[in-house]
């Protein structure tokens, strides 16, 4: 297993099926948290971006409270096996899972300056060198 891939972008197929069957969800507590406190300070619920979401755990979670999600990893297999387990937005559109680092953000495919209403990290935020502030709205929340 690519034990030393901090980012996990050399994982097989194999590797990133194995990760996702075995990585738990946040709190449901941990997500109304950032939901409440995103509504709080005015954020609204578009469009919400996950970047470093591996197999799409936070990202699926999340997604139930927004029009559009997307997942973004700079790994292929974690993509993949995001792919493959799937989700759905509160609008029952599919999420859309991309390969993107983080510091490529601001050139997913359709993604436009300014239109993330929610950014979120999770445990991938120590290896982001930062394209935030290219996609996130004003009245945006960064978590």
């Amino acid at each position: 297993m690519a034990a030393k891939d901090p980012t996990f972008r050399a994982y097989s197929a194999e590797e990133a099926k194995l990760y996702a069957s075995a990585r738990l969800s946040y709190s449901q507590n941990l997500y109304k948290k950032i939901l409440n406190h995103h509504a709080a300070t005015g954020g609204k619920f578009n469009l919400l971006l996950d970047v470093g979401c591996g197999p799409g755990n936070a990202t699926r979670d999340l997604s139930r409270s927004f029009e559009r999600t997307i997942g973004a990893d700079p790994g292929e297999q974690m993509i993949e096996a995001a792919k493959a387990l799937g989700g759905k937005t509160k609008s029952g559109a599919d999420v859309e899972f991309v390969v993107s680092a983080a510091e490529e953000i601001s050139q997913i495919e359709g993604l436009e300056p300014g239109s993330v209403d929610l950014l979120t990290a999770a445990m991938a935020v120590g290896c982001a060198r930062g394209d935030d502030k290219h996609v996130l709205i004003l009245s945006g929340s960064l978590v």
